[in-house]
């Protein structure tokens, strides 16, 4: 569980990376940045999660 852990976080971070380099080029401060791109970092990978979790939970389901 760990290692799965590892990899969300590790996407998690590209992710921040990603959106704070956009957001900097936008025009936005390094405070606003920061802020916005954690915030949509943790959203986006809230819904990978939520979306993989579903499809396991359907495919056990699928298998009963």
């Amino acid at each position: 569980m760990t290692d799965t852990m590892n990899l969300w976080d590790k996407d998690r971070k590209n992710i921040f990376r990603e959106l704070y380099r956009t957001y900097l080029d936008e025009g936005y401060n390094q405070k606003e940045a920061k802020r916005m791109a954690k915030e949509e970092a943790e959203e986006m990978v809230s819904d990978q999660l939520n979306f993989s979790f579903s499809l396991l939970d359907q495919e056990y389901r699928d298998e009963d």
